[in-house]
């Protein structure tokens, strides 16, 4: 049997089951209504049970987030083939409609983030890493793909964006969040208008800046891009270890 096929422990199915019921309350309740004694009530356990698998509630939101990223690279590959700035359209969009249940938990795991100088940077940190891998594949997957370094960095200018526009969705208080659909639109827009300017060398080496920018300590060659893939690659079969813990 390898280790991939290995029954969950039961320390692990304990966690699942916690976390299972977590989301579950914050999905019917809200993030910020529900109480740890909910949680327990619901997962028919101690309170104190539920603090020997998680910190609080933060750290159970930031499984959930985590578990969204992994879900959301798989979706995006299996996107229909098109110009690039409709996939990315398409990506954004499903990136919001997954996020949108956990959004008073997303609100908080973002500003706990903010507010933490300890804290993982909400750029910089293994979802990360595994997202703009996946903005990167759908640049070069795309009818009008570029070639590589030029599709590493854009991956990583468009995760930029993507979190950018979470940013500004959660905090978008206009009704149904309107705003931030305006901006998608808008977005879209530029970017139809922009990618027929990509073969001056400006538009590049501007990106590849902001690449660095936004990901200093990642490496760019192409060698280098393949290997990330392939650690990520190797690492999917521990998606959700960190809903059942190190």
């Amino acid at each position: 049997m390898t280790e991939s096929a290995k029954p969950a422990s039961r320390r692990d199915q304990m966690r699942q089951h916690i976390y299972q019921n977590a989301t579950e309350c914050f999905s019917e309740s809200g993030y910020d209504a529900v109480s740890m004694r909910e949680i327990a009530a619901k997962a028919d356990v101690s309170v104190g049970l539920i603090y020997h698998y998680f910190d609080g509630k933060e750290e159970i939101a930031r499984c959930w987030y985590i578990a969204q990223v992994a879900a959301l690279a798989a979706a995006m590959a299996g996107l229909p083939a098109g110009q690039l700035a409709d996939r990315y359209r398409q990506a954004l969009e499903l990136n919001l409609r997954r996020l949108r249940p956990m959004r008073g938990a997303m609100l908080a795991l973002f500003a706990g983030a903010m507010r933490s100088e300890d804290a993982a940077s909400l750029m910089d940190s293994p979802p990360g890493h595994r997202l703009s891998l996946a903005y990167r594949q759908l640049v070069l997957d795309s009818d009008d793909a570029l070639r590589e370094p030029a599709a590493t960095d854009l991956g990583i200018a468009l995760y930029m964006f993507h979190m950018l526009l979470i940013v500004f969705w959660l905090y978008d208080r206009s009704p149904g969040q309107a705003s931030t659909e305006r901006l998608l639109g808008f977005a879209h827009e530029m970017f139809k208008l922009l990618r027929p300017m990509f073969f001056l060398p400006m538009i590049p080496q501007g990106i590849a800046k902001l690449a660095r920018i936004v990901l200093p300590d990642r490496q760019f060659g192409t060698d280098s891009v393949s290997a990330a893939a392939q650690d990520d690659a190797g690492n999917s079969q521990h998606e959700n270890l960190d809903i059942h813990g190190q």
